[in-house]
């Protein structure tokens, strides 16, 4: 594996891993990215303390004016989209 954060491993590259990977990620060094042979969902390894710290980001994010003018922008852009189109003349 290289030096870099963030690594991509197959399933079974991961369960070969599995203790080292652990320490590793438990103790900050980085995400591992995780890919099954035949399928297209990916899932990611990472801390405990930096989902905390991404949640976290996101609450305070959820408290600031902008991200409530975004919500209601998107609620708009939402309503506008299921409105029933107009009958068109024949």
């Amino acid at each position: 594996m290289s030096g870099g954060c963030f690594h991509t491993l197959s399933l079974a590259q991961f369960l070969g891993l599995v203790d080292e990977l652990h320490t590793r990620v438990s103790n900050g060094h980085g995400r591992i990215e995780i890919t099954r042979d035949g399928c297209d969902d990916v899932c990611i390894l990472i801390s405990k303390a930096e989902l905390e710290s991404l949640e976290r980001a996101l609450e305070i994010l959820s408290e600031t004016p902008d991200f409530r003018t975004m919500c209601e922008s998107l609620s708009a852009v939402v309503a506008t989209s299921l409105e029933e189109p107009a009958p068109q003349s024949a």
